[in-house]
């Protein structure tokens, strides 16, 4: 059977009619303003090609505009890596969606697919351990590992959905009150072991995602309304809906330094803030419907209200918390919050998936 292309349709990546290269793995790095990352990242994944025959890496720069084409560019060809690494830049930082997608679009028919982030490294045998776990179990649709953090802990990306009685259960706080009884709605699910356990997950965060090339021609890539946060969450979903299973094996590992392009220092910027709770409400629309969402969001603007007044009649050793608060209520409630703006500020950057998650 001849494999079909890729190419964008209504947001997402779907197939096309016409049969491309035959590329057994082809790797995407998204990269906005963090070059001297991306490079380690490649580096990382230079001692692994030859692993896995057939490799393509694909760059795509995000609009970064600070020289990161042309030093990744000069790079590549500098150490050679010209032969399974190219580099494709953007005129614009469409999201994070955006530019993965764009570098499916470019990136003939591969039988698998790894979304990888600017901010990790990928450890020996990686590669070729998920490959070997898609080609060994058909049912598994994406699959991720044991993602660390650089002191060398557990970064948790198998997450629960959630599900709006999840979400009500959890912002009463009742999994923490009472975990006999309500445990069932962490969205954190840190009831197994990461280091040891291999086992199918709702849904999993993007830093790190080896998908079934099959099945991205089947059901899209990323789904483009996502700026950044959540499209990983959206993705899942529909993975599990096209009857393939999420997959967490600890078998592979890299490390992830987390939130290097998602935002500026300090606190983050109110513009940050929305691009959250716009993802937060994104994801309950697409997934449970406008009603949910709707319902979510008033709930949520509740919990912050009642927090808000708690941290009021604390005093004034409660000021800064309570001004943050506040800040955080004015962006959730602001109706200009749930509509998305192109292209963002650099403080609201193309995320790792530690922020996204």
């Amino acid at each position: 059977m001849v494999a079909t292309p890729i190419t964008r349709m209504s947001g997402t990546v779907a197939p096309a009619s016409a049969a491309g290269p035959c590329v057994s793995l082809l790797v995407i790095i998204v990269n906005y303003r963090t070059p001297e990352l991306t490079l380690d990242c490649l580096r990382s994944l230079s001692a692994e090609i030859p692993s896995v025959p057939g490799t393509r890496v694909i760059v795509v720069d995000n609009g970064s505009a600070d020289g990161s084409v042309e030093r990744i560019g000069t790079v590549i060809r500098d150490r050679d890596w010209a032969s399974w690494a190219s580099l494709r830049p953007l005129d614009r930082n469409g999201g994070f969606a955006c530019g993965n997608n764009r570098g499916l679009e470019t990136g003939g028919n591969p039988r698998h697919i790894l979304l990888l982030n600017s901010d990790t490294l990928v450890h020996p045998g990686a590669l070729r351990h998920c490959q070997k776990v898609l080609d060994s179990d058909p049912s598994i649709g994406v699959m991720s590992c044991l993602v660390l953090n650089s002191d060398g802990t557990p970064q948790n990306v198998a997450r629960r959905f959630p599900t709006p009685s999840r979400r009500i259960v959890a912002a009463l706080g009742l999994p923490w009150k009472l975990p006999r009884l309500f445990g069932w709605a962490d969205l954190e699910d840190l009831t197994w072991d990461r280091w040891a356990t291999k086992r199918d997950v709702d849904w999993l965060g993007g830093a790190f995602l080896f998908i079934r090339g099959d099945l991205v021609r089947r059901i899209g890539l990323l789904d483009e309304d996502f700026f950044f946060y959540g499209e990983d969450i959206e993705f899942c979903h529909r993975v599990w809906q096209a009857g393939y299973r999420c997959h967490y094996d600890p078998g592979a590992s890299i490390t992830h330094l987390g939130g290097r392009s998602s935002r500026s220092p300090g606190p983050p910027s109110e513009e940050h803030v929305a691009a959250v709770w716009r993802a937060r409400h994104l994801v309950h629309q697409k997934l449970y419907g406008h009603l949910s969402a709707l319902a979510c969001l008033a709930m949520d603007g509740a919990v912050l209200a009642s927090r808000l007044a708690a941290l009021t009649c604390a005093g004034t050793s409660r000021i800064p918390k309570r001004q943050a608060t506040a800040r955080e209520l004015t962006v959730l409630v602001r109706p200009s919050t749930y509509v998305r703006a192109r292209p963002m500020s650099t403080d609201a950057r193309s995320p790792s998936s530690a922020e996204r998650s």
